[in-house]
């Protein structure tokens, strides 16, 4: 079946209409975990996003801003979907172009085959439902986009004006993330310089795509246009060293440079792990195929396409230096290489058209790769029923007092605070502090920003993260004569609470007393109570005291149980048994896999004397840890307590087993057998 063009456009841009509704049933109702609260937030209110920067994404999504449709964050997907939806259409007029130059067929709707598997790919769907993953959609959008100006000065069409556009979107592309473009400029220059002879150029034409060029990256100057005025202004790039810092990312260097072999090993299997799930697995053999054509066929076009995932390969094993539990920030940094996948793949399918003859085979194959991707993967990526990020900092924030200040640890918490407070307007009054960043100029800058009452210590030199508890230090012993002040559920930094402070749990939050005033009242009991009444978090937990099922936890049930628990431990702390056994019971309702909280459970039943329910939690305990020493040992002990010696030899042994290097409890072991003997 061969298509006319304008078939061919109809069908396109229906194509593009039914994964746009696809996408926008799928984006989560609120703010989203992560950095998406900063890039809603930042974008909104016309701030700078860490380094380095993004100008150009931020200014872009602030025009989606304006649409009068729902809300701010919404508006925010709008434009993530709407890039996702160019380069949907964009990796088709590049295929189409691409099988010209390389004289094949089009018929039975080959051209759209890399169009449908890339946009219905994991990372790709993942990415365009979420604010953040805007970045990397646009960043691709840029990619797909140099790529189409690229092949076009390789077949001769219009040179100049083409090389004028690569210059121009390429400075333009630096504006949005610039490491990644930059980690694509040698394949960039390889290419070009396969396409045209770069001598040729005289001084005019140079000038020119170098003006073209400046043009492009001059959107950079959005950064200290906007630091000074800017609520959420990261780095302050007002002076020109601050801003040489924002944009070369000197935050993070230090911190990415890989020092380890077992680093670069585990982040090079991420890259396969990763890109191999994109495709359901399958995606490789098309690959492998589509190289093997292009290979064949035209070696320029070859080495261009394989060397994108090449350098991300490199990169990312090479430069990164993540650890285990954060090797999935690898999968939209990777995002790049699907562009070159989703080709390589349509010309797989090429491949096997030609060894089958039989289109009508081809196109099967295709449609059940299609279908199950699509169905596979919304279901697992939609977020539209996923309220826990909006719920649980609102949560927080409604912890406190007001004018109170507020320290708080880990994106997932600092991020989606920002946006309630800057872009709901929701408790306007706290003043947000993120802990890792204090050492940071313009991070004690902005706490004035929030409110000009609170004091903040002057620091004239560059601190490092080492003086985090002692800046915290300081701002409590600053303020706490005049403001209420609280953690959230983190444990606060190292030297940040001295012996002549407390802190005191208070719902999901924590707040630091001076320690003459941190006694438990009946009213601090009632009151802590209470709060965790009026505590929602839908999906997992709601008013009402209902539980879900531990497939649907996640991020924000995990801390609302480490809060939950926080609380057993202090009350247990101070002997109130009774009301350390319900926090304990508490968090364990909340998040079940977690060993430790049923563990407490026994530890609060044993302080109670009610030994058989320890011992039954304890073994509760053991079942989903077996290696779990600190169980082992108490199981021994409340049996010892019990008297059934036999059982208490058993558990210590164990203990022995577990850790045979720990001495403390040889002489329970010997005194036990000595016991049993008699």
């Amino acid at each position: 079946m061969v298509l006319s063009e304008k078939q061919k456009i109809f069908f396109l841009l229906t194509s593009s209409l039914f994964f746009f509704f696809i996408f926008i049933s799928m984006v989560p109702p609120s703010v989203y975990s992560g950095d998406c609260g900063e890039t809603i937030t930042v974008s909104y209110t016309l701030g700078i996003q860490h380094p380095p920067g993004y100008p150009l994404f931020s200014l872009l999504a602030k025009l989606f801003t304006f649409i009068p449709i729902g809300d701010i964050s919404y508006r925010v997907y709008l434009f993530t979907i709407f890039v996702s939806i160019l380069c949907f259409v964009l990796i088709y007029f590049f295929f189409t172009k691409l099988l010209l130059i390389l004289n094949l067929s089009d018929k039975n709707l080959l051209s759209f085959y890399p169009s449908f598997l890339f946009i219905s790919g994991f990372t790709i769907m993942q990415q365009s439902i979420i604010a953040k993953g805007g970045i990397y959609i646009l960043n691709l959008f840029f990619v797909i986009l140099i790529s189409i100006f690229l092949l076009n000065i390789y077949s001769s069409q219009n040179i100049k004006k083409n090389l004028f556009l690569f210059f121009l979107f390429f400075g333009l592309s630096l504006g949005n993330h610039l490491m990644l473009q930059l980690a694509l400029l040698p394949t960039y220059v390889f290419f070009l310089s396969k396409s045209y002879n770069l001598k040729s150029l005289n001084i005019k034409l140079w000038f020119f795509c170098l003006f073209f060029f400046f043009c492009g990256l001059f959107i950079y100057i959005y950064l200290p246009i906007r630091a000074k005025m800017a609520i959420l202004n990261w780095g302050d790039p007002s002076t020109l060293s601050n801003f040489i810092e924002v944009i070369t990312r000197y935050q993070y260097i230090r911190s990415e440079i890989t020092r380890s072999f077992f680093n670069t090993f585990f982040q090079a299997v991420k890259f396969f792990s990763a890109s191999l799930y994109e495709n359901l697995f399958v995606g490789y053999i098309f690959i492998f195929f589509g190289s093997l054509l292009l290979y064949r066929i035209n070696r320029i076009l070859f080495w261009y396409l394989i060397l994108i995932p090449i350098s991300f390969l490199l990169i990312t094993s090479f430069y990164l230096n993540l650890k285990k539990d954060h090797l999935y920030i690898m999968e939209t940094y990777i995002t790049p290489i699907y562009f070159s996948f989703s080709i390589l793949i349509g010309l797989g399918f090429h491949f096997i058209y030609k060894k089958l003859k039989n289109s009508i085979v081809v196109f099967v194959i295709f449609l059940l790769l299609f279908l199950s991707q699509i169905t596979i993967f919304t279901k697992i990526l939609n977020k539209s029923r996923y309220f826990s990020p909006y719920d649980y900092n609102k949560n927080l924030l409604a912890s406190v007092e007001k004018n109170s200040i507020l320290f708080m640890a880990g994106d997932g918490i600092v991020f989606p605070c920002w946006y309630l407070k800057y872009v709901k307007k929701f408790r306007n009054d706290v003043t947000i502090i993120g802990t890792p960043v204090l050492p940071m100029k313009w991070v004690r800058d902005n706490i004035v920003k929030q409110n000009p009452e609170i004091r903040v210590p002057i620091i004239t030199r560059k601190v490092g993260t080492e003086s985090i508890g002692y800046i915290i230090n300081a701002i409590i012993k600053l303020n706490l004569a005049n403001f209420n002040i609280y953690f959230s559920y983190n444990k606060p930094e190292e030297n940040s609470i001295d012996n002549t402070m407390k802190i005191m749990p208070k719902g999901i939050v924590h707040r630091v007393l001076p320690m003459e005033f941190a006694y438990i009242s009946d009213r601090y009991i009632v009151t802590n109570f209470n709060m965790w009444k009026f505590y929602n978090l839908r999906g997992i937990y709601n008013i009402e005291k209902n539980f879900y099922p531990e497939k649907y936890q996640d991020l924000y049930a995990k801390d609302m149980s480490v809060a939950a628990n926080s609380a057993g431990t202090f009350f247990e702390d101070n002997l109130f048994y009774e009301l350390s056994l319900y926090y304990f019971k508490l968090a364990h309702k909340l998040f079940p896999s977690d060993y430790e909280y049923v563990y407490n459970i026994g530890n609060a039943y044993y302080n109670l004397q009610k030994y058989d329910a320890a011992i039954l939690q304890y073994k509760k305990c053991i079942e989903m840890k077996y290696d779990y020493e600190n169980a082992w040992y108490n199981l021994g002990v409340t049996y010892y307590t019990l008297k059934d010696y036999k059982q208490s030899l058993n558990a210590f042994e164990m203990v022995k087993k577990i850790n045979p290097n720990r001495t403390d409890i040889d002489s329970n072991i010997k005194a036990l057998k000595m016991f049993i003997n008699n």
